[in-house]
């Protein structure tokens, strides 16, 4: 197999889920010749999904090396710094995902949640903000789909004035926003 169908074998394991056979097919189509933005990203998420955070945080940093404008390699690597409770490097990778992508509220609320980590409750609180005026589902869709833990996730949401209401009628409009920029994607 040459480098390109080595690459598209890693997308499929990918999307079976199957991510140690994502990563072994993105890592040979990278040593032979697949040293693209795109292979590293996608091998970096694959080390994500099973907790490699070291792995992935190389993968993105290799990506950012490529292209400094790639938001997704700094959102990325923001949430594994997360994961590793580096929120420091993570606020530094959402401030950057931020310049690149200004209405990314997935990026800012992320960054709201590392400020709470770090007891920085005014910058948590202005950050959650501004997600909350992005996009409500943002907030969730990060909680669902990087890991955030939930009790990191309540934490930050404590912050907010008049958020501790985790109503059917609230939680229904976050699963309803959820599910439209899902369908979007």
């Amino acid at each position: 197999m040459d480098a390109k169908e080595l690459f598209r074998e890693g997308q499929g394991f990918f999307v079976e889920g199957k991510y140690g056979e994502s990563i072994e097919s993105f890592s040979k189509a990278i040593e032979a010749g697949e040293k693209t933005e795109m292979a590293f990203l996608s091998r970096g998420v694959a080390y994500f999904r099973i907790e490699q955070f070291g792995k992935a945080v190389q993968d993105f940093s290799i990506v950012i090396d490529i292209n400094s404008g790639n938001y997704r390699a700094h959102f990325y690597r923001g949430i594994s710094y997360m994961a590793e409770k580096q929120y420091e490097k993570a606020i530094k990778d959402f401030d950057n995902t931020i310049k690149i992508k200004s209405d990314y509220g997935a990026a800012f609320f992320a960054r709201g949640t590392a400020y709470a980590q770090i007891g920085n409750e005014y910058e948590a609180q202005r950050s959650i903000q501004t997600a909350v005026s992005c996009s409500e589902a943002s907030m969730q869709w990060v909680a669902d789909h990087y890991g955030m833990f939930r009790t990191q996730f309540d934490q930050a949401m404590a912050l907010m004035p008049g958020e501790n209401d985790f109503s059917e009628d609230r939680n229904e409009r976050i699963n309803h926003l959820k599910e439209f920029f899902e369908d979007e994607k």
